[in-house]
Formats: C-alpha cells, structure tokens, sequence
C-alpha cells in the first residue's frame, strides 16, 4: 500500500503505548479502572458545566483558504469559491492580535474545548503563536488535510491533538479530493507529527461520500495498521453547516444513498467495539436509523461557529449573534441572541448529523455509556 507506515517493522515514534503503573504496564482490568475514573472525571467536569447551561467549547473556522478542491466539502470547495472571494476574503480575517485577544477571553471564562477548522488551518502562518494562548488552558483540536502538514507542523506543536482528513487508504484519496498527490503528503505529515511531536494525539476523519461509502471497512482496517483512532462522518449541509447563502446544490449531491450509509455505519458500529472508533454508539445509531434530527444542545454549550472575519453565527436560525470585532465574549455569552439559539436547540429541525455536534448532545441527555468513554479516553489520553 503506498506510503503506508508498516507497523510490523519499526512502529513509529508517538505511537500509543501500554499505561505504565512504576515502569510496569498495567493489566487489562486495571486500564479500564483508569479509564472510567478519568471518564468520571471527564463527565463530572462537563456535568458540572451543562447543570450551570454554561459554554466550555469553541468552534472556530480560523480561515476559509483552502488549498484542495474538493467537490463534496460546504465551505471550501470548488462551488464555494467565488462566494467565498466576496465574503470572507483573507484581508478580512481578524489578525494575530485580535485572534490572540479573543483566545485569552475564553481562557479568562474558563472554556476548555477549542476545535480549530477551516478552510486549512495550517495556511495560517501564525497558528503556532495563536494555539500558544490556549496551551496549558484548554485542550485545542485542530482539523487539517495534511497537504503541508509535512513542512508546516511546527505550527501545531502546541495543540492537544490533531485530526486529519483521509478519505480512502491509498491513492483513490487524490481522485476523492482533487488533488494529485494529497495521500502521500497527509501520510508525510502524519510521519512527521509522530517524530516531532509525538505528544500530539493523531487521529484519522474520513467524510463518507457517494464515491468512498463502499471503502469503510477498508479504513477501519488502515487505521488499526497505523495505530490512529478513526472517525466517520456523512456529508452535512443543514444547521451549522448551512448558515447562509453559499452554494451547495452540487456538492450536496455527494451524500450516499440511505441504504449504503445503513450499512456502512453497521460495520463501523461493529467495529467500534474492539477498535479506536471515534464517536459514540447514539450517533452511530442515528444515521443506522437515518433518522434526521435529535434533540440538540450543542448550542448551549458551544460559542460558534465563528467565522474567519470574527462572526458568530446562531444555528439555529441561520442568523449573526454577533461581531468580535465589536464585543467581547463576555458581553456575547449573556446576549439576548445568544440565549435565543441555546433556547432553540431542543426543538430545532434543521439536522446537523455531525459526530462531535451529536456527542455533545448526547452526554446532555445521557446517551454516553461507558464504552464511548473508553474509546475517547483511547483516541486523546492514551
């Protein structure tokens, strides 16, 4: 398989590796003690924030740029890019320092979530010295395609972990994403994470799509090679990810039949009790049943998504909450707006079957067990 890391020879370095308990690894039974401790203490954190309906997470799609074209994707794809030319243009992106000023407010109001998307992230030049306000404060995830992950990964060195997108596990990657040569540079970048800064926890996203649906088991099966835990997500273009008048007629075409994506998600449920699957059993079940909304809380919790001009968008209506460049957090959080798009949550129809949307939900409504928490704890702990 080209460019893939045999993990029968040398494994290498970040790699995962048995919890140690005095320079011994620990049994089976004791790493599970671990895990549900931790886990405890994950929710006991969480729980404490959703019985004070207080926000902990941030979404920020930190720049639009992207540099593949690919035609299932809702914010940077070839259908996006004129609209994106008009409305978010990079010269209206907030700067370092007023990116680096919004960081320390959510620092200062104890968030302790920061999920950095894009566009690419890493087309950034100063996301290291961004990420730098949240290190040590909250745990920061960075999503990425891994085409200059290879040269560009110091700019992550700082983050929690790192999920990049991969969409087949060999070269059918390029053809999925439009780009010749976009497999070996995501496989250079994931090498070189793991040997600079194997602190960083690496995990895989593959977005299903008419053209890869057929190919789940076989990522299940590359993710186990390489030792990276594995998410799955369904092309998406309502909710959040529908938020005003950009284009998607042609790649919302990409979204798989009911029955295919039935099945897919059956395999990946299987295999998510013996693997490093992200997601939990509720959402994986949701699109089983293709079933198209669920009681959502992501709002209530989230501060975002927020644009690359400082935006915040309310989901729920598809309407602006309000600027960064004109408020604070603080004054953002105990708006009238705010509070209206948490209110509406609940009983809102516009369907985001998104896993880390979903999730946040279900740990609100307690459809998290045990088991999913032992395969986050899995993907970012161990």
């Amino acid at each position: 398989m080209a460019a893939c890391i045999n993990p029968c020879r040398n494994k290498p370095a970040g790699m995962a590796r048995p919890i140690a308990r005095g320079g011994e690894p620990l049994r089976r039974d004791e790493i599970y003690t671990a895990i549900q401790l931790a886990g405890q203490g994950a929710m006991k954190l969480a729980s404490v924030y959703m019985r004070q309906r207080r926000p902990f997470i941030l979404n920020h799609l930190i720049t639009i740029r992207c540099n593949l074209d690919c035609p299932f994707c809702y914010v940077s794809g070839p259908e996006q890019l004129e609209f994106n030319r008009v409305h978010y243009p990079k010269q209206e992106e907030m700067n370092t320092d007023e990116v680096r000023n919004f960081y320390k407010q959510l620092v200062a109001h104890g968030f302790k979530l920061a999920v950095i998307v894009g566009g690419e992230p890493l087309l950034r030049s100063d996301l290291d010295r961004l990420i730098a306000e949240l290190d040590g404060h909250i745990f920061t995830s960075v999503f990425s395609n891994g085409m200059v992950l290879a040269e560009r990964c110091d700019l992550i060195r700082k983050a929690s972990s790192l999920i990049v997108s991969l969409d087949a596990p060999d070269e059918q990657h390029d053809t999925l994403r439009a780009r010749p040569g976009c497999f070996r540079r995501a496989m250079a970048g994931i090498e070189a994470v793991r040997s600079r800064h194997p602190k960083i926890k690496l995990a895989l996203m593959m977005t299903v799509t008419d053209q890869n649906v057929h190919r789940v088991r076989d990522m299940i099966d590359f993710a186990h090679e390489l030792d990276l835990p594995i998410g799955f997500q369904p092309p998406t273009y309502e909710g959040q990810f529908g938020l005003d008048d950009r284009p998607n007629e042609e790649c919302s075409q990409r979204v798989p039949p009911s029955a295919p994506l039935t099945d897919a998600f059956r395999v990946i449920l299987e295999a998510s009790k013996r693997q490093r699957i992200l997601a939990s059993r509720a959402f994986f079940e949701l699109i089983i049943d293709d079933r198209r909304t669920f009681p959502c809380h992501y709002p209530t919790y989230v501060l975002g998504p927020v644009y690359p001009n400082g935006d915040v968008l309310a989901c729920t209506s598809a309407t602006m909450i309000a600027n960064l460049r004109a408020s604070g957090v603080a004054d953002i959080l105990e708006s009238p707006r705010f509070q209206a798009n948490a209110e509406a949550g609940p009983t809102c129809r516009r369907g985001c079957r998104d896993w880390g949307i979903h999730d946040i939900s279900a740990l609100h409504n307690r459809q998290v067990d045990l088991s999913d928490l032992r395969r986050y704890y899995n993907a970012f702990v161990v």
